[in-house]
Protein backbone atom coordinates (compact mmCIF):
# COMPACT_ATOMS: atom_id res chain seq x y z
CA UNK A 1 0.00 0.00 0.00
CA UNK A 2 0.99 2.98 -1.23
CA UNK A 3 0.36 6.36 0.71
CA UNK A 4 0.66 10.01 -0.68
CA UNK A 5 0.96 12.94 1.56
CA UNK A 6 0.23 16.16 0.31
CA UNK A 7 1.22 19.84 1.61
CA UNK A 8 1.84 23.14 1.53
CA UNK A 9 5.66 23.38 1.57
CA UNK A 10 5.18 27.73 2.43
CA UNK A 11 3.83 26.82 5.78
CA UNK A 12 6.73 25.71 8.34
CA UNK A 13 3.73 22.93 10.86
CA UNK A 14 2.75 21.33 7.73
CA UNK A 15 6.19 20.48 6.31
CA UNK A 16 7.04 19.63 10.17
CA UNK A 17 3.89 16.95 10.55
CA UNK A 18 4.96 15.66 7.31
CA UNK A 19 7.44 13.57 8.30
CA UNK A 20 5.73 12.99 11.71
CA UNK A 21 2.91 11.29 9.95
CA UNK A 22 5.38 9.40 8.02
CA UNK A 23 7.30 8.00 10.39
CA UNK A 24 4.20 6.87 12.07
CA UNK A 25 2.61 5.29 9.21
CA UNK A 26 6.09 3.32 8.78
CA UNK A 27 6.21 2.40 12.62
CA UNK A 28 2.60 1.21 13.02
CA UNK A 29 2.61 -0.47 9.46
CA UNK A 30 5.50 -2.83 10.27
CA UNK A 31 3.21 -4.24 13.16
CA UNK A 32 -0.10 -3.85 12.27
CA UNK A 33 -0.09 -4.59 8.18
CA UNK A 34 -1.66 -7.90 7.09
CA UNK A 35 1.64 -9.04 5.43
CA UNK A 36 3.73 -7.42 8.48
CA UNK A 37 4.99 -5.06 5.80
CA UNK A 38 5.71 -1.50 6.22
CA UNK A 39 3.36 0.93 3.99
CA UNK A 40 5.35 3.18 1.44
CA UNK A 41 5.18 6.76 2.17
CA UNK A 42 5.37 9.33 -0.65
CA UNK A 43 5.32 13.50 -0.42
CA UNK A 44 4.44 15.99 -3.07
CA UNK A 45 4.25 19.83 -2.39
CA UNK A 46 3.77 20.21 -5.89
CA UNK A 47 0.24 19.30 -6.01
CA UNK A 48 -1.00 22.88 -6.80
CA UNK A 49 0.34 22.19 -10.40
CA UNK A 50 -1.80 18.88 -10.48
CA UNK A 51 1.41 16.26 -9.18
CA UNK A 52 0.25 13.68 -6.95
CA UNK A 53 3.02 10.62 -6.02
CA UNK A 54 2.74 8.19 -8.35
CA UNK A 55 1.38 4.57 -7.68
CA UNK A 56 -0.68 6.30 -5.00
CA UNK A 57 -3.55 3.83 -3.40
CA UNK A 58 -4.96 7.14 -1.36
CA UNK A 59 -3.79 10.29 -0.21
CA UNK A 60 -3.94 12.23 2.53
CA UNK A 61 -4.05 16.33 2.79
CA UNK A 62 -2.21 18.23 5.70
CA UNK A 63 -3.45 21.34 6.20
CA UNK A 64 -6.98 23.41 6.05
CA UNK A 65 -10.25 22.13 3.93
CA UNK A 66 -8.49 24.82 1.41
CA UNK A 67 -5.76 22.04 1.06
CA UNK A 68 -7.94 19.61 1.77
CA UNK A 69 -9.61 20.87 -2.03
CA UNK A 70 -6.91 21.17 -4.01
CA UNK A 71 -5.98 18.08 -3.01
CA UNK A 72 -8.79 16.43 -3.95
CA UNK A 73 -8.55 18.27 -7.23
CA UNK A 74 -5.65 15.97 -8.22
CA UNK A 75 -7.15 12.82 -6.26
CA UNK A 76 -9.78 12.74 -8.41
CA UNK A 77 -7.96 12.37 -11.97
CA UNK A 78 -7.17 8.84 -10.19
CA UNK A 79 -10.53 7.86 -8.45
CA UNK A 80 -8.15 7.80 -5.21
CA UNK A 81 -10.12 8.41 -1.36
CA UNK A 82 -8.53 11.39 0.59
CA UNK A 83 -8.22 11.75 4.50
CA UNK A 84 -7.60 14.90 5.81
CA UNK A 85 -5.16 15.45 8.70
CA UNK A 86 -6.09 19.60 9.90
CA UNK A 87 -3.71 22.15 11.62
CA UNK A 88 -4.76 24.68 13.86
CA UNK A 89 -8.80 25.54 13.37
CA UNK A 90 -11.34 22.85 12.76
CA UNK A 91 -12.10 21.81 9.39
CA UNK A 92 -15.52 20.02 7.94
CA UNK A 93 -14.06 18.00 5.85
CA UNK A 94 -10.33 17.04 7.31
CA UNK A 95 -10.92 14.55 9.50
CA UNK A 96 -8.44 14.14 12.39
CA UNK A 97 -5.58 16.35 14.10
CA UNK A 98 -2.28 15.30 16.15
CA UNK A 99 -4.05 14.84 19.21
CA UNK A 100 -5.80 11.28 17.77
CA UNK A 101 -2.56 10.53 15.13
CA UNK A 102 -1.73 7.27 16.55
CA UNK A 103 -5.40 6.06 16.33
CA UNK A 104 -6.32 7.53 13.06
CA UNK A 105 -3.15 5.76 11.42
CA UNK A 106 -3.45 2.11 13.47
CA UNK A 107 -7.50 2.18 11.71
CA UNK A 108 -6.84 3.43 8.42
CA UNK A 109 -3.85 0.55 8.52
CA UNK A 110 -6.47 -2.03 9.16
CA UNK A 111 -8.79 -1.01 6.75
CA UNK A 112 -11.35 0.46 9.49
CA UNK A 113 -13.48 3.24 7.70
CA UNK A 114 -15.90 3.87 5.41
CA UNK A 115 -15.74 6.02 1.94
CA UNK A 116 -17.92 8.64 1.78
CA UNK A 117 -18.70 10.16 -1.50
CA UNK A 118 -19.91 13.71 -2.50
CA UNK A 119 -21.20 15.22 -5.64
CA UNK A 120 -19.51 17.83 -7.59
CA UNK A 121 -19.76 20.49 -10.27
CA UNK A 122 -18.58 20.75 -13.72
CA UNK A 123 -17.78 24.30 -14.26
CA UNK A 124 -17.50 25.75 -17.80
CA UNK A 125 -17.09 29.08 -19.08
CA UNK A 126 -18.61 28.95 -22.96
CA UNK A 127 -18.01 31.90 -25.45
CA UNK A 128 -20.91 33.37 -27.40
CA UNK A 129 -20.45 30.35 -30.25
CA UNK A 130 -20.38 27.37 -27.26
CA UNK A 131 -16.21 26.79 -27.31
CA UNK A 132 -15.14 26.28 -24.04
CA UNK A 133 -12.83 28.70 -22.60
CA UNK A 134 -12.62 27.34 -19.33
CA UNK A 135 -13.34 24.42 -17.58
CA UNK A 136 -13.05 22.86 -13.77
CA UNK A 137 -14.76 20.25 -11.63
CA UNK A 138 -15.70 22.38 -8.28
CA UNK A 139 -16.12 20.20 -5.18
CA UNK A 140 -17.62 23.56 -3.07
CA UNK A 141 -18.53 26.13 -5.47
CA UNK A 142 -18.47 28.30 -8.68
CA UNK A 143 -19.15 31.97 -8.32
CA UNK A 144 -19.52 34.43 -10.79
CA UNK A 145 -18.58 37.94 -9.23
CA UNK A 146 -17.49 41.38 -10.13
CA UNK A 147 -13.87 42.84 -9.25
CA UNK A 148 -13.43 45.10 -6.12
CA UNK A 149 -14.08 48.16 -7.24
CA UNK A 150 -16.66 47.61 -10.31
CA UNK A 151 -19.89 48.62 -10.96
CA UNK A 152 -23.08 46.84 -9.73
CA UNK A 153 -23.53 43.40 -12.20
CA UNK A 154 -26.74 42.29 -13.99
CA UNK A 155 -26.83 39.00 -14.38
CA UNK A 156 -29.38 36.89 -15.80
CA UNK A 157 -30.01 33.13 -14.13
CA UNK A 158 -31.43 30.21 -16.18
CA UNK A 159 -32.28 27.12 -14.78
CA UNK A 160 -33.18 24.16 -17.01
CA UNK A 161 -33.02 26.65 -19.92
CA UNK A 162 -36.07 28.00 -18.21
CA UNK A 163 -35.15 32.12 -17.58
CA UNK A 164 -35.61 32.74 -13.70
CA UNK A 165 -34.85 36.93 -13.14
CA UNK A 166 -32.30 39.16 -13.95
CA UNK A 167 -30.17 39.68 -10.68
CA UNK A 168 -28.75 43.12 -9.85
CA UNK A 169 -25.97 41.82 -7.61
CA UNK A 170 -22.56 41.50 -6.83
CA UNK A 171 -22.26 38.08 -7.85
CA UNK A 172 -23.82 34.62 -7.88
CA UNK A 173 -22.64 31.46 -5.97
CA UNK A 174 -23.42 28.04 -7.65
CA UNK A 175 -22.32 25.38 -4.95
CA UNK A 176 -22.85 21.59 -3.87
CA UNK A 177 -23.79 20.66 -0.73
CA UNK A 178 -20.50 20.73 0.82
CA UNK A 179 -20.00 24.21 -0.35
CA UNK A 180 -23.03 25.19 1.15
CA UNK A 181 -21.21 25.74 4.78
CA UNK A 182 -18.63 28.20 2.45
CA UNK A 183 -18.97 31.21 0.76
CA UNK A 184 -23.09 30.52 -0.15
CA UNK A 185 -23.64 30.52 3.67
CA UNK A 186 -21.83 33.63 4.29
CA UNK A 187 -24.10 35.09 1.23
CA UNK A 188 -27.58 33.95 3.16
CA UNK A 189 -27.84 30.20 1.04
CA UNK A 190 -29.22 27.69 3.37
CA UNK A 191 -26.84 25.56 5.62
CA UNK A 192 -27.10 21.53 3.62
CA UNK A 193 -26.79 18.29 5.07
CA UNK A 194 -24.70 15.42 3.76
CA UNK A 195 -26.44 12.99 1.67
CA UNK A 196 -28.16 15.46 -0.37
CA UNK A 197 -27.00 16.04 -3.57
CA UNK A 198 -28.55 19.17 -4.57
CA UNK A 199 -27.66 22.30 -6.45
CA UNK A 200 -27.58 26.35 -4.31
CA UNK A 201 -27.98 29.02 -6.36
CA UNK A 202 -27.52 31.89 -3.92
CA UNK A 203 -26.99 35.51 -5.19
CA UNK A 204 -24.36 38.24 -3.39
CA UNK A 205 -25.76 41.12 -2.10
CA UNK A 206 -29.10 41.06 -4.57
CA UNK A 207 -30.36 44.51 -4.93
CA UNK A 208 -33.67 43.48 -4.08
CA UNK A 209 -35.59 42.05 -2.05
CA UNK A 210 -36.49 38.61 -4.08
CA UNK A 211 -32.85 37.70 -3.95
CA UNK A 212 -33.55 34.36 -1.97
CA UNK A 213 -31.55 31.29 -2.79
CA UNK A 214 -33.06 28.69 -4.97
CA UNK A 215 -32.03 24.63 -4.02
CA UNK A 216 -32.13 23.13 -7.37
CA UNK A 217 -32.15 19.32 -8.61
CA UNK A 218 -28.51 17.82 -9.08
CA UNK A 219 -29.33 17.20 -12.21
CA UNK A 220 -29.88 20.66 -13.02
CA UNK A 221 -28.08 22.82 -15.69
CA UNK A 222 -27.86 26.06 -13.94
CA UNK A 223 -26.06 28.85 -16.57
CA UNK A 224 -26.00 32.52 -16.16
CA UNK A 225 -24.72 35.19 -18.82
CA UNK A 226 -24.66 39.33 -18.57
CA UNK A 227 -27.80 41.52 -18.93
CA UNK A 228 -25.78 44.65 -19.11
CA UNK A 229 -21.92 44.61 -20.46
CA UNK A 230 -19.58 44.65 -17.52
CA UNK A 231 -15.47 44.17 -18.11
CA UNK A 232 -14.56 43.01 -14.64
CA UNK A 233 -16.47 39.85 -14.20
CA UNK A 234 -15.03 36.69 -13.00
CA UNK A 235 -15.58 33.48 -11.96
CA UNK A 236 -13.79 31.17 -9.37
CA UNK A 237 -14.30 27.61 -8.64
CA UNK A 238 -13.33 26.36 -5.17
CA UNK A 239 -11.58 29.76 -3.91
CA UNK A 240 -8.56 29.09 -6.53
CA UNK A 241 -9.14 28.53 -10.20
CA UNK A 242 -10.13 31.98 -11.53
CA UNK A 243 -11.06 32.83 -15.17
CA UNK A 244 -11.61 36.58 -16.36
CA UNK A 245 -15.22 36.09 -17.41
CA UNK A 246 -15.65 37.70 -21.59
CA UNK A 247 -18.77 40.08 -22.22
CA UNK A 248 -20.56 38.02 -24.29
CA UNK A 249 -19.75 34.27 -22.28
CA UNK A 250 -21.68 32.06 -20.20
CA UNK A 251 -21.26 30.40 -17.64
CA UNK A 252 -22.75 26.50 -17.06
CA UNK A 253 -22.85 24.54 -14.21
CA UNK A 254 -24.34 20.94 -13.75
CA UNK A 255 -23.41 17.67 -11.72
CA UNK A 256 -19.65 16.47 -12.25
CA UNK A 257 -18.87 13.21 -13.77
CA UNK A 258 -16.48 12.49 -10.97
CA UNK A 259 -17.14 11.98 -7.10
CA UNK A 260 -14.90 13.28 -4.05
CA UNK A 261 -14.21 10.08 -1.99
CA UNK A 262 -13.36 10.86 1.40
CA UNK A 263 -12.15 8.93 4.18
CA UNK A 264 -13.86 8.75 7.50
CA UNK A 265 -12.42 6.39 10.44
CA UNK A 266 -15.35 8.21 12.90
CA UNK A 267 -17.90 10.08 10.65
CA UNK A 268 -18.15 13.63 12.47
CA UNK A 269 -21.55 14.81 13.20
CA UNK A 270 -22.15 17.27 10.82
CA UNK A 271 -24.03 19.75 13.20
CA UNK A 272 -21.81 18.78 16.57
CA UNK A 273 -19.00 19.77 13.72
CA UNK A 274 -20.59 23.00 12.44
CA UNK A 275 -21.35 24.25 15.89
CA UNK A 276 -17.47 24.04 17.13
CA UNK A 277 -16.55 25.36 14.21
CA UNK A 278 -18.49 28.39 14.68
CA UNK A 279 -18.11 28.46 18.16
CA UNK A 280 -13.95 28.13 17.43
CA UNK A 281 -14.13 30.90 14.72
CA UNK A 282 -15.79 33.37 17.27
CA UNK A 283 -13.31 32.82 20.05
CA UNK A 284 -10.44 33.43 17.60
CA UNK A 285 -11.92 36.89 16.60
CA UNK A 286 -12.75 37.95 20.61
CA UNK A 287 -8.98 36.79 21.19
CA UNK A 288 -7.85 38.66 18.09
CA UNK A 289 -9.77 41.75 19.49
Amino acid sequence: MTVGLLYNKKKKESVHYVQVLKNKIEEISSVESADGKKWQVLESDDYFQGAIPENADLLISIGGDGTFLKTSAVAMKRDLPVLGFHLGTLGLLTEFDKSDMDNTVRRLIKGDYVIEERMTLNVEVQEEQGKVLFQKTAINDCVLTRGTLAKVAYINLFINEAFVDTYPCDGIVVSTQTGSTAYSLSAGGPIVEPGNDIIVVTPICAHYIDGRAIIAKSTSKIEMEMCREHNQMFVTADGYANFQFPQKGKLVCSKGDKKVRIIRIDPPNFYEALRKKASERRERVLHEE
